[in-house]
């Protein structure tokens, strides 16, 4: 494209197309489901809603566009071979904050375990915002002690390192140099200044006249605030304690096993994340907040769960009417696709620096602040957050191509909990809300991050619509027990989409492939029907009541992806005695097809419901 600082109409163009963009990218954010749940918006309440979260979105992609991107970081090839010679096990981190200079200081304990016999040299992720100021190494294999904790450890040896290029580079000696299988652990003393990332990696921001400190890390901006191996497919235990100054809350993922009031004026929260966990999903809240909690139940009835909540004080209030169906999202989640996942642990919902998004941070979701109301208008963002807690928290993508897999399935599920609440035509209603008529690439794999309007869109909301269309295509009773069977095989683990389609083709009997090429893999448009018909006497017998529809379906895209879209389209045929539904697997580019009613046909109509994401024109019927 023409570069807009020189060719000032270029940049005329650039300007209008980033300002629409921008337009466009806060009622995605928003999502259209804000509108199917207040059922038709007009258009003062668009106009009110875009007031409401539009700015939030304007000012986010505003720095996006400046060039502080939320992409995937992108490591070489021999990095990521460097990185691979281990394994993370657990992560013991301990953070205190500076408020008034708005920097940290850390230490974390990083256990590992040897994947080759070959690891002389250790890289860390960890930005070079923050600096390294020690380093020590234990081979816990050959300390004659059975330490359970690294920390325990007595002795750490002093080991070689660098910061380079945004990574901790450390050089083992020979002596120190583990097998294959051995747990070595690292100590990592550091300090600095955590910039602000991505979508809001890590800030020091001040809220009706407090000091909150949060955390959002995804795709890959946790480095800015802590060292890791900060890769999707590495997840590991944690131990995080938050020194905090006396009367703020330090909240982070997992159990609270304790808290401890310091002599210096700090108190220290310490959780433990026994389930593992991906570095993108480990938080941080910090800042003054009301508290409450209320209980879970598991299905079988033997285990109760807190299900906590930590609110600014000034919105507590709104906040408890607003989380308050956020039980009944557990149970009927954990009732639709087997029990919550962290069951031992917690749910929780705080409040943090956001103005209009959330970030499902496992086990506490991070929620905006402009997102309590007092009024429930945002249960679907309650919904999906607490969705991905299967799906993309338990079940956590391989990699970065595999995105729609956490975004697709907890969109579709705001559409369950529609359906959950408001039945069939609340289900189908948003789901036609996640209709933009157009969507940018692939699902699978899209060239950029969700930061992308077009890429949102994509992800989010027709990711949504692959796992629709796969409901439509299965039936209810194989495609539950796939979504199931998926999430209690990769619980706790990693999936990529090819797993998914393994699943689904095990339940469904047969051959998917179809499905997911020209939905995923491959097509990035739908089809587009064109149809007619008529009808006449059942075999040409007057009076007999019987009819004969004759419906030519035709698809008419221009997509060089996908010529055909193979799919089972549901008829109906309007008649004076009720609707006659019909179910054809459609497979050609102009199909011709004979269907018998026994009243007279008044209309036909293609994919009623809408379970396939189409365009449909009605034609003249042509022998």
């Amino acid at each position: 494209m023409n570069n807009p600082q020189k060719y000032r109409k270029g940049a005329i163009l650039f300007s209008a197309g980033v300002i629409f963009n921008l337009f466009i990218s806060a009622l995605l954010f928003l999502g259209a489901s804000v509108l199917t749940t207040r059922g038709t918006a007009n258009g003062k309440e668009l106009v009110e809603l875009s007031k409401e979260k539009g700015m939030y979105v304007v000012e986010k992609l505003y720095g996006f566009y400046k060039g502080s991107s939320g992409d995937v970081r992108d490591d070489s090839e021999q990095t990521k071979k460097m990185l691979a010679q281990y394994d993370a096990i657990d992560y013991d981190l301990t953070i205190s904050f500076d408020m008034p200079n708005k920097s940290i200081s850390g230490v974390n304990y990083m256990r590992m375990r040897a994947e080759t016999d070959t690891l002389r040299t250790i890289y860390i992720n960890i930005y070079d915002n923050l600096k390294v100021n020690k380093v020590g190494f234990q081979n816990m294999m050959r300390t004659g002690i059975n330490y359970r904790e690294p920390k325990d450890m007595p002795d750490w040896y002093d080991v070689t390192f660098t910061q380079n290029s945004n990574y901790l580079i450390v050089t083992l000696k020979d002596e120190d140099r583990p097998m294959k299988g051995d747990n070595i652990a690292l100590k990592i003393e550091y300090s600095g200044k955590p910039v602000k990332k991505g979508f809001d990696s890590f800030s020091f921001k001040e809220l009706y006249g407090n000091m909150y400190v949060y955390t959002l890390s995804e795709p890959t901006w946790g480095p800015v605030w802590w060292p890791s191996k900060d890769f999707p497919d590495d997840k590991a235990t944690m131990k995080m304690h938050l020194n905090v100054p006396t009367g703020m809350k330090g909240i982070s993922n997992g159990l609270l096993t304790d808290t401890v009031q310091n002599s210096d004026g700090t108190t220290t929260f310490n959780w433990h994340s026994s389930y593992p966990i991906a570095t993108y999903l480990v938080s941080i809240v910090v800042g003054k907040m009301a508290y409450w909690e209320d209980t879970y139940t598991s299905v079988d009835g033997n285990k109760t769960m807190p299900v906590v909540y930590y609110a600014f004080p000034k919105d507590s209030a709104k906040a408890r009417i607003d989380w308050k169906p956020t039980p009944e999202m557990i149970k009927y989640y954990s009732e639709t696709f087997g029990e919550y996942p962290f069951i031992d642990e917690k749910y929780g919902l705080a409040q943090f620096g956001w103005t209009s998004g959330a970030m499902e941070h496992q086990t506490i979701t991070s929620y905006g602040y402009l997102l309590v109301t007092g009024d429930n208008r945002y249960d679907f963002v309650n919904a999906h957050e607490l969705a991905h807690h299967w799906f993309g928290d338990a079940v956590t993508l391989k990699d970065w191509k595999n995105i729609w897999l956490n975004e697709g399935f907890a969109s579709y599920c705001e559409a369950l909990w529609m359906e959950h609440t408001g039945g069939m035509s609340a289900y189908f209603a948003h789901m036609k809300g996640f209709d933009y008529g157009y969507f940018s690439g692939t699902v699978y794999d899209p060239k950029g991050f969700i930061d992308n309007p077009a890429i949102y869109a994509t992800i989010y909301q027709k990711g949504a619509w692959v796992i629709h269309m796969l409901r439509g295509v299965m039936g209810d009773e194989k495609f539950f027990a796939a979504v199931k069977a998926y999430y209690e095989k990769y619980k706790y683990s990693n999936a990529e989409t090819s797993d998914l389609v393994a699943i689904m083709e095990e339940y469904h009997g047969s051959s998917l492939e179809y499905f997911f090429n020209q939905w995923v893999y491959k097509g990035t448009g739908r089809p587009k029907y064109e149809y007619s018909w008529k009808f006449e006497d059942f075999q040409g017998q007057k009076g007999s009541g019987a009819y004969t529809v004759r419906l030519n379906l035709k698809q008419v895209q221009k997509e060089e992806e996908i010529e055909v879209y193979k799919m089972p389209v549901k008829i109906t045929v309007v008649t004076e005695a009720g609707d006659k539904e019909f179910t054809v697997f459609n497979d050609q580019k102009e199909q011709s097809i004979l269907l018998t009613v026994d009243s007279t046909p008044k209309e036909v109509l293609i994919d009623k419901e809408g379970w396939i994401l189409k365009k449909v024109a009605k034609g003249t019927y042509e022998k």
